[in-house]
């Protein structure tokens, strides 16, 4: 393979996206003797002609046609190659693997998402369905590098930077018996009625202590199956404000009150990770989106307030 492999393909395509070996050497700011060399060295390398010379603008010949697009793949992995090598050499992440609380607002999480994709296209994440009654201990262990969740503490061997406050409440489908009654329901209300309960793994009874108010409890380990459950009437669960935004708004869903306070936990949106193991560059700066996206949120609900 010639050592200069790379320039060469890029010359040739940029005569054959411009039209012109002129047009080409001023978009890659290079003389048009050097688009010129490029060229010739790769015919020479190849064995035949990939540009038809006599035509204006540039045409691809035959053969050229049918390396065209492979030079492009070639052009474009170099590049990848040379930005992921300029990340590790700034010390940036290659990978972060994220643990996200079912809980978590899943909308503002994906907006931070696609903001920060926009501005690090590069960067690569795993991302893992987590609740609190294994959080902490996979954090310890390795298993995640952080994670998003609603916690009522954070451990002393944690570190967590807090967005804002959650209010839990339980929610029910407008067929289900509960939504007939009139707020707020009394305690002894919940005891009679299906809950909806998220587990991670088989071996776990309860996800969240003191958060089970029912004898008939079904457990699950998928937070779309507990929508999906809830949306049909077979039991109610709690939820975050935004878990049910667009089914509440559309009367599908209601929001239920409680006389007794513990069916409205308060919890902090949190990013949190091990003291001895902060996030790096790209850490952080996910970290930086999430909490703008989160400040607007809460911007946009205190302006629909005040209004």
């Amino acid at each position: 393979m010639h050592p200069n492999l790379v320039d060469h393909l890029t010359a040739f395509i940029a005569v054959i996206e411009t039209g012109s070996q002129s047009a080409a050497g001023r978009a890659l700011r290079r003389p048009v003797s050097s688009i010129n060399y490029s060229i010739v060295q790769l015919e020479t390398q190849c064995g035949f002609p990939l540009i038809e010379r006599a035509r204006r603008p540039a045409t691809l010949t035959e053969q050229g046609r049918a390396l065209f697009a492979e030079a492009k793949s070639v052009v474009e992995r170099a590049r990848r190659f040379t930005s992921h090598a300029a990340s590790l050499e700034q010390g940036l992440e290659t990978r972060i693997r994220v643990a996200v609380d079912v809980l978590f607002p899943r909308a503002r999480l994906t907006q931070a998402l696609g903001r920060f994709a926009d501005l690090h296209p590069r960067a690569t994440f795993q991302f893992f369905n987590s609740s609190l009654a294994t959080l902490w201990d996979d954090l310890r262990g390795g298993r995640f590098d952080m994670a998003f969740s609603l916690a009522a503490a954070i451990p002393l061997d944690m570190e967590a930077r807090s967005f804002a406050i959650e209010t839990l409440s339980p929610v029910c489908a407008m067929t289900h018996p509960l939504a007939a009654l009139p707020l707020p329901l009394a305690a002894r209300a919940f005891d009679r009625e299906r809950q909806i309960y998220y587990v991670g793994a088989p071996e776990i009874d309860m996800e969240r202590v003191g958060r089970v108010f029912s004898t008939d409890v079904w457990t699950v380990n998928d937070v779309e199956q507990i929508r999906q459950i809830v949306l049909l009437g077979l039991g109610w669960c709690f939820a975050a404000s935004g878990t049910f935004e667009d089914e509440v708004r559309s009367g599908r869903i209601r929001r239920l009150t409680c006389a007794d306070a513990q069916f409205h936990p308060a919890r902090t949106i949190v990013a949190a990770w091990p003291v001895e193991h902060r996030p790096g560059p790209l850490g952080r700066a996910l970290i930086d989106t999430m909490s703008e996206v989160m400040a607007e949120q809460e911007g946009a609900s205190a302006g629909r307030t005040s209004a």
